[in-house]
Order: structure tokens, then C-alpha cells, then sequence
């Protein structure tokens, strides 16, 4: 049998009272009734006392550490709880924890009691995410926080170049690498939400590289030596431009960018496209030598085209005509000009042409060839970026490679037979006359001196001394 003083407080309280106020056969006024009396009030009011100056809790203990007083187990657990939800809510998950959190109780006297704060409980907690982690000929590049999310992700990357439409019917999508993903456990802070990681597949791998400076290097070497463009490499290092000097072994870098993935799409295409309108150079000998006037204008037609492509990613590698129809015709411009500016039986109609002239610069036509409200374009004009590389349209030797008035640097080449062409507002020219040059041999960078408003490359066809429209003869 337990003794009195073996007994919790308030239980031994209770006992002592029964005692007491039993005991019928002993009188009110005896000693021992007196005494019990008071010993019992002693310990209500002690028992009172210890109970309003303490307070129940719990310690939260994580892996084996006390880090903090709550008020409950259950206060602590719908705590965590909340700290689990808001972590992974960026990332569009609960996060999880490996960690070991358990709960003491204890009772600790009011003036000792400060709760564990929120942030602070939060700070002593690891996490991880269940994630998908995206691999490249079995390399990871990142981690997805959804599983789940993987193959939805790859879906839409691959649907950001297909770009299916009524005029582009994409007849297949595939990746040229080895692409997988793969479920894993990662910390939350190495987790990527699905916009993020999108938005990562988009931009592609940013790499920095050092490149030190060799002999005879220019801006437009170290592009070309790396796969850049100019541009790119004057951007990589700020404040410089194609005039700063480069010295020999400086270290410069170079921020250059490549896709994580590759994605392959084939398709049918149909574009409708512009047919400039081809310029008529007609004698009249009631006009004096020198004298024109425009005597039908010229309008350009239009036609519908059917390309069978390849592409990788943005840029189309292989691209095959299957059908073309005009839906337009284009109307010639007929130009009369005094009989003395006739040199030869050439026109600047569909019949002056030179087989096997190639596009000197890959990009868009931004002006045609022949009369522009009151001036006559001798030539077209292909849109570049400052530095970007041209190349000869054909075999031949330069006659001359300098500055030309309006037409800034320029280079003109003899190809024969009569033919010469002309590349005009370069920034730089890599070629002195006299020079034998091939054809596809960069011969210069695009640029905009001269009479320019804008980085492009002005191209010239000349057949015995008259201008022709370059887009009879380029293919």
C-alpha cells in the first residue's frame, strides 16, 4: 500500500478529506481533527497556488533537439502542418519532411513560458519535394517539384516550335537528343515550379566562357571561331564595340547560349509571299540623253507557297518548294529613257538574268529593286545585324573593295561574261581588290555606312554596266 506522501497532491488531498470529515466517533475539537484541518488547507491553497503559477506545454524536439515551447501537441502539429503547406505553395506542393519531430510535455512556471515562434520553428525544419528530374542523354539538367508535371512539360516545349496551325501541319515532333524524366526525392530549394522550368527550356544553357585574344583577331573572328554572331560577343563584354582595340592575350568573355533540348519538327508549310514586280527599261528617242520618266508603274504580285520543311528548334535547316500558285500577277514597271543611256540590249526585265548567283546574306527583303516613290533602288537591300558575314554570289576577281560615297564600304566583283555584283554599307570588308575570291567565301560584314538608316547589306547585280533585279538570278 502507498503511503500518503507517495500519493499525487491532489489525490492525497481528496484521501486526507474523506479521512477527516469520516471519522463520525472523533470530535469536532480534538487536536488531530484541528490539525488535519489545517494541514489540509495548507495544501489546497499551496496545491492553488502551484497550479496559477504554472502552465501545461509541450517542447517540440526535432531530431532529438529542443528548439522550442508550445502551448500543445496539437497547437505544434497544425503548425507544422501550415509551415509544410506554405513552403511547396510557390512550387504548387506540400512540401515534406525527413525530419524527426516529436513531443514532450511539461509544466513550466508562467514567468519562464515563451512560445516558439512561427519563423523560427520554420527555420529548424529541412524539406523535400517527391519530383521529376528531366535528363538529357542521362544527364539531369533540373528538377521538377511535380512528378507528375514531366511529361506534360515536354509536351508543351515541344509544341512551343511545332506551332501546328490550318497553314502549318506539322506531320511530326520528336527530340533529337535522348530525353526522359525520372522520379526523385530533391530539396526544395533545388526544385522548379512548372513555369519555371518552361521558362528554362525556352531560354537554354547560358555559358560563360573565357577567351583570350590571339594574333590577328577581330570582333568578327571570335564570333565566327565560337558559332557567335558579332553581336553577341560585343554584348558578352559591356562597353566594348567593333572600333575597341582588341590586345593580344587579354581575356575577354564569352556568353554564349545553347539549348538544353532540341526539338525536330517536319511539316508542310504555306506561306504567301510577295513577287516583286520586274522593271522594263525601254528606248525613247524623243526623251533626251539622260532623261526618264516611269510610263506604266510597277506592282508587285503575290503567290501562295507550299514548303515541305525540316526545322531544329527556331531555324529551318532543310526547306523544299512542293507547290506554288500565284495569286496575284505582278504588274512590270516601264521605265523610257533617253536613247544614250542605252550601253547594251540588256533590260532590267525578267530577261536579265545570270545562272548560278547565290544569296550573299540569309534575311528578309526589306527593299525591292526598282523605282520607291521618286528614286530608283538599283539594287535589293537584305536585313543583317551589324557584323553579321556575307559572302560572294559567285566566283570572280574584286575590282574594287573601299569606301564608294552613299554606298559606304563596298566591294564590287568582275564574274565575266559581262556580270559583275555589288555589296554596299559594310562595316567591314575582308577582301582587297585584286583578290580571287569563291563563291561562299565571306568577303565582308554587314554594316550601315554610306547613305544608310539602318545595319543591312545593299546587293547589286550588273550585267555590261546595267543594273538588273538581283532576284531573277539569286537561287
Amino acid at each position: 500500500m502507498k503511503k500518503a506522501s507517495d500519493l499525487p497532491i491532489k489525490q492525497y488531498l481528496d484521501v486526507l478529506k474523506a479521512k477527516i470529515f469520516t471519522l463520525k466517533n472523533i470530535s469536532w475539537k480534538s487536536p488531530k481533527v484541528i490539525g488535519g484541518s489545517i494541514l489540509l488547507l495548507l495544501l489546497m491553497g499551496s496545491g492553488i497556488v502551484y497550479l496559477n503559477s504554472t502552465t501545461s506545454a509541450v517542447y517540440v524536439v526535432i531530431n532529438g533537439e529542443k528548439v522550442g515551447l508550445l502551448e500543445s501537441q496539437k497547437q505544434a502539429g497544425a503548425i507544422i502542418d501550415e509551415i509544410l503547406s506554405e513552403k511547396g505553395a510557390p512550387l504548387g506542393v506540400a512540401a515534406k519532411t525527413h525530419d524527426s519531430i516529436t513531443f514532450s510535455s511539461v509544466r513550466i512556471k508562467n514567468s519562464e513560458y515563451t512560445a516558439l515562434s512561427k519563423s523560427t520553428l520554420e527555420a529548424d525544419i529541412s524539406y523535400y519535394v517527391d519530383g521529376a528530374a528531366v535528363k538529357v542523354n542521362n544527364e539531369p539538367i533540373f528538377v521538377l517539384a511535380k512528378a507528375e508535371d514531366g511529361e506534360r512539360l515536354l509536351k508543351e516545349f515541344q509544341e512551343y516550335y511545332a506551332k501546328p496551325s490550318e497553314k502549318n501541319q506539322v506531320t511530326s515532333v520528336s527530340f533529337e537528343e535522348e530525353v526522359e524524366t525520372e522520379p526523385v526525392e530533391v530539396p526544395l530549394d533545388q526544385a522548379l515550379s512548372y513555369e519555371q522550368a518552361l521558362e528554362k527550356l525556352k531560354q537554354g544553357n547560358l555559358q560563360k566562357i573565357e577567351y583570350t585574344i590571339q594574333e590577328n583577331d577581330s570582333w568578327w573572328l571570335i564570333a565566327r571561331k565560337n558559332d557567335m554572331k558579332t553581336k553577341e560577343v560585343l554584348a558578352s563584354n559591356p562597353g566594348a564595340n567593333e572600333d575597341t582595340i582588341l590586345k593580344l592575350g587579354k581575356k575577354i568573355t564569352l556568353e554564349k547560349v545553347t539549348p538544353y533540348i532540341t526539338v525536330v519538327c517536319e511539316g508542310v508549310r504555306t506561306d504567301i509571299e510577295t513577287i516583286p514586280f520586274d522593271v522594263v527599261t525601254k528606248t525613247d528617242s524623243s526623251l533626251s540623253s539622260g532623261q526618264t520618266k516611269v510610263k506604266q508603274a510597277g506592282s508587285d504580285g503575290e503567290k501562295e507557297v507550299q514548303y515541305a520543311y525540316v526545322q531544329k528548334n527556331e531555324k529551318v535547316v532543310t526547306q523544299t518548294v512542293k507547290d506554288e500558285k500565284v495569286l496575284k500577277t505582278a504588274v512590270s514597271q516601264i521605265i523610257e529613257k533617253g536613247p544614250q543611256q542605252v550601253t547594251v540590249a540588256y533590260s532590267r526585265g525578267s530577261g536579265s538574268t545570270v545562272s548560278g548567283v547565290s544569296w550573299p546574306l540569309r534575311g528578309s527583303i526589306t527593299s525591292y529593286y526598282g523605282y520607291r516613290h521618286s528614286e530608283f533602288h538599283t539594287g535589293i537591300d537584305i536585313d543583317g545585324d551589324q557584323g553579321d558575314p556575307y559572302t560572294a554570289a559567285a566566283a570572280g576577281k574584286v575590282v574594287s573593295a573601299g569606301w564608294s560615297g552613299n554606298y559606304g564600304y563596298t566591294i564590287l566583283i568582275d564574274h565575266g561574261n559581262g556580270v559583275m555584283t555589288r555589296y554596299a554599307h559594310s562595316t567591314k570588308l575582308l577582301v582587297s581588290a585584286g583578290a580571287r575570291v569563291t563563291k561562299g567565301q565571306t568577303i565582308g560584314l554587314v554594316g550601315s555606312t554610306g547613305r544608310s538608316t539602318g545595319s543591312h547589306l545593299h546587293f547589286e547585280v550588273i550585267i555590261n554596266g546595267d543594273t538588273v533585279n538581283p532576284l531573277n538570278s539569286l537561287r
